[in-house]
């Protein structure tokens, strides 16, 4: 088993970081592999060194960056000569809550309309139907199909894939369910390396919930800024029953391809 990155430096700056590898399939029949499937939030938190160190440690071959190309414009990953690098963008658009383009990011919004409340409550987006969105609009679900095939291609060659957006939650961890769907991974075991995001986001989060509470004197919106930033059960299993329905690795028998 590859342990996860040791430098503390880099535990802090990479949100999220993760193998996907010893999660057990459904059928008991093994385990999803070690080394070649990493999750993580966005790399441009990194300096050039720090990610040429990281790609070195891992072996890393090819990053996919989920994340809209005005989100990758402005935050690029400092990515080594050598590493293949896709921008596959899972949403069309900017969403509020879920994309970081320079005037969309929530922290930004909230600073703009720390005086209007009743204004910030109605921007607050309905995650779950985003959820649902991201496995059910046809553009998006090409995104994930594309994205997955991408990781198995890679990962059948023995390269090591990165994918990321910019927390490492929401398309990060859609991503993901698609490609533990892929393998055959019980949803349980789905929703258990979603929720680990948790354990990275948890501080961040309260940070980002102070800095709400001294804007705006509002307990009403820290609660909602702490439900936004945090991994929620509810979503992921959203994600997951829509799944089965409408992306081509949601059926178990597309599981063996």
């Amino acid at each position: 088993m590859r342990a996860i990155y040791k430098d503390s430096k880099m535990k802090r700056n990479v949100l999220n970081l993760r193998d996907l590898g010893g999660i057990p399939l459904q059928d008991g029949k093994g385990k999803t592999p070690y080394g070649l499937y990493l999750r993580s939030g966005k790399l441009s938190a990194l300096t050039p060194e720090e990610c040429k160190k990281l790609c070195q440690e891992y072996h890393i071959a090819c990053v996919i960056d989920l994340r809209t190309p005005i989100e990758a414009q402005e935050f690029p990953d400092p990515l080594p000569d050598g590493v293949e690098y896709k921008l596959i963008s899972l949403l069309k658009d900017a969403a509020v809550g879920i994309t970081h383009e320079t005037g969309s990011d929530a922290m930004t919004i909230i600073r703009n309309l720390r005086k209007n409340p009743g204004k910030l409550k109605e921007m607050v987006p309905d995650f779950k139907a985003l959820y649902k969105d991201v496995v059910t609009d046809e553009y998006c679900r090409s995104q994930l199909d594309k994205a997955v095939d991408i990781l198995r291609k890679n990962a059948a060659e023995g390269k090591c894939t990165l994918f990321h957006c910019t927390a490492g939650k929401d398309r990060t961890g859609i991503v993901s369910m698609a490609l533990l769907k892929s393998y055959g991974v019980a949803d349980e075991n789905i929703i258990s390396d979603y929720m680990r995001t948790n354990r990275n986001a948890f501080w961040p989060t309260i940070k980002k919930c102070l800095g709400v509470l001294m804007l705006t004197h509002n307990w009403e919106l820290v609660r909602i800024c702490y439900t936004s930033f945090m991994a929620q059960r509810e979503l992921i299993e959203t994600a997951i029953t829509y799944s089965y329905l409408c992306t081509r690795y949601g059926t178990a028998k597309n599981n063996r391809r």
